[in-house]
């Protein structure tokens, strides 16, 4: 029995432990094959500065960001609300010294146009003719037009005369005090016996003109010590003031507003209706007598600025911002600081992630490379390697190094080669026509059966040849080239009856600098044939002038070809200075060519100008760059 239960027992034990073990032995494969893949990463972070840098980083540019949002919301709702309160100040400063302005200028008009002598001249006794009566109130009523005239902005003038009991005015008729709309103002004003009287609607709430209009009454003779002749009243509108604070734009529930002292209003922005608004504005009033009359208190939830003008009308103007207006700014201020923050800290944790790795120590030796391959150094290389990315950066900056160098040589053979070959093939263009036209030229001597001439011409002809065909050297010394012309003109001179004279100057040194050969010759053939020989002149002349102009910037070389031929009109001018701005070479062999051999040989920065002579003629000059410019030795060295 025990023999058989521990057979029975042991097929039962082996199956109960089999799967343990192959669920120990898939935990450690896959465990195995985990720490494979994960090995290459751990090592990473052993032997690389990544995640020290990052959490560095992260700890300077991040945390701070985060405070100075912080901050930056707290304090904004304090900040607005300072700074509306001293905008608010500002602007009801402002508008006092504006109304301060026009009650100032109410008053000096008063005092000027009181002492007048023409006015108090008109205002006597009615005189027994009537026509003369009729052209004196004419006279002053014309005056008081053109006064009205040239303030502008004042509602009109009106004259009180006392010895006709008359009240002439700018804009109506002639009328007797006692059927005049100014009665009420004028009787107050002579009651004060005093030199001027300023009114405005509260002073007279009864007296329909005062209700929208501001008067500034003045006594003429101005000088109380002199017999009253009569009273002078300016009037100005309300609506001026109303002009002068309408534009003034304190949100949808704020307003401006222009009192008399007793707290009638004048002018306002508030959207209320005038019973409301008369109830608010006496409510500040009230509030701010309380307060000893501060420049600013707070009503409720808002913002009030009070000023009273220091002038003799002492209007008070009130400027009110609910606090919903400051709770609306202040709320945009903080959405826009926090979304700002916000994308601050999600970028600069990004730039710290992807690129706090590069701030590693040898990162300097690669900068260092970086900065002498920009410099133009390619013999820099790097000399320290870290076991890391910046170690490998720095192998392939050498390697990039090494390359360039190799590339730059080759660039610079190719580009050698090719403007020696667009040199001779520019010039390939000049000898056949040069050629031809000095051949023409000994035929027509041949035809003479002139042979003293056709011997001087073959001479010249083949001295020019010899000058013209050798092909060993594609740049010649400036006198060089003036020796060829001067032979080029004397057999032009041999062929024409027409005689063409070359005055050259040339700046010492000058004469031994380099310049393409055959240069000049297109250019005084040029000005031969298109310039002076249409004009049919007995002579003419051509002016080669070569100098140094040191006061330009940068410093340059000047050549100058001027004669004195027909020239061209501007619009000839210009169409030749835009085909010289083409860079394709084309069939001819004129002014292009010289202008592309001499770009090919000074660079991009030579330049050339065209202009008209004042006395007839054409002007071609070329501004070479004097550090592109160089003196050749020669025959002539």
């Amino acid at each position: 029995m025990p023999v058989n239960r521990y057979l029975r027992t042991v097929p039962c034990t082996i199956i109960e432990k089999s799967p343990r073990i192959a669920r120990k032995a898939s935990i450690t494969r896959v465990t195995d094959v985990i720490g494979t893949m994960m090995s290459p990463f751990f090592g990473f972070l052993t032997r690389s500065f990544y995640i020290k840098m990052i959490l560095v980083m992260l700890a300077v540019s991040l945390i701070p960001l985060i405070v100075l949002s912080y901050i930056s919301v707290t304090v904004s709702s304090s900040t607005v609300e300072s700074q509306v309160n001293r905008l608010n100040a500002q602007l009801v400063n402002q508008v006092v010294d504006r109304i301060e302005l026009t009650m100032s200028r109410f008053r000096e008009l008063s005092e000027q146009y009181s002492r007048i002598s023409s006015i108090q001249s008109a205002l006597v006794s009615p005189s027994s003719q009537y026509y003369e009566e009729v052209v004196r109130k004419k006279d002053l009523i014309a005056v008081l037009s053109t006064a009205s005239a040239v303030i502008g902005n004042v509602e009109g003038l009106q004259v009180y005369s006392a010895a006709t009991d008359e009240v002439l005015s700018s804009d109506e008729a002639p009328s007797t005090l006692e059927g005049s709309k100014f009665r009420p103002l004028i009787e107050e004003f002579l009651s004060k016996c005093g030199s001027s009287l300023f009114l405005d609607k509260s002073t007279h709430p009864n007296v329909p003109i005062l209700q929208n209009s501001t008067y500034y009454i003045a006594r003429i003779p101005f000088d109380t010590f002199e017999d009253l002749r009569g009273v002078l009243l300016i009037s100005m509108n309300n609506t001026q003031f109303q002009r002068q604070i309408e534009n003034i734009q304190l949100g949808s529930l704020g307003s401006v507003s222009l009192l008399t002292p007793s707290g009638v209003t004048i002018a306002t922005t508030s959207k209320l209706e005038r019973s409301r608004d008369d109830a608010r504005t006496r409510s500040i009033l009230s509030r701010w007598a309380e307060l000893g009359k501060p420049n600013q208190l707070e009503m409720g939830t808002s913002i009030v600025s009070v000023k009273q003008t220091k002038t003799f009308d002492s209007w008070i103007v009130i400027s009110e911002i609910p606090s919903q207006e400051l709770t609306r700014s202040a709320e945009i201020i903080r959405r826009t600081v926090t979304y700002f923050l916000i994308a601050l800290v999600t970028i600069g944790g990004l730039s710290v992630i992807g690129f706090g790795y590069q701030l590693y120590r040898p990162l300097q030796a690669v900068k260092r490379q970086v900065d002498a391959i920009k410099k133009g150094n390619f013999e820099a290389r790097v000399t320290h390697f870290a076991p890391n990315e910046i170690g490998d950066l720095g192998r392939m900056l050498n390697t990039m190094a090494v390359r360039i160098q190799e590339l730059l040589s080759e660039q610079q053979e190719s580009e050698d080669m090719k403007r020696k070959l667009e040199i001779r093939a520019l010039q390939s263009q000049i000898n056949p026509h040069f050629m031809y036209n000095t051949l023409n030229t000994i035929r027509m001597f041949a035809m003479l059966k002139d042979y003293d001439n056709i011997n001087t011409l073959m001479g010249k002809f083949v001295s020019l040849l010899r000058y013209s065909m050798e092909n060993y050297d594609q740049h010649v010394q400036l006198q060089q080239e003036i020796e060829y012309v001067q032979d080029y003109i004397a057999l032009l001179n041999m062929r024409y009856k027409y005689q063409t004279q070359l005055h050259a100057e040339i700046e010492a040194p000058l004469e031994r600098m380099s310049i393409p050969k055959l240069g000049l010759q297109p250019l005084i053939e040029n000005a031969v044939f298109h310039g002076i020989l249409p004009k049919k002149m007995a002579e003419g002349h051509i002016y080669l002038r070569v100098y140094s102009h040191e006061s330009a910037e940068p410093a340059a070389v000047i050549i100058e070809v001027e004669d004195n031929g027909v020239g061209l009109d501007e619009e000839q001018l210009e169409k030749l200075r835009i085909h010289l701005q083409q860079e394709q070479i084309g069939d001819n062999i004129g002014l292009k060519n010289v202008w592309l051999r001499m770009k090919l040989m000074f660079g991009k920065e030579a330049q050339v100008q065209l202009s008209a002579v004042a006395s007839g003629g054409l002007l071609i000059r070329f501004m070479l760059p004097a550090d592109t410019v160089r003196l050749k030795e020669g025959p002539h060295g």
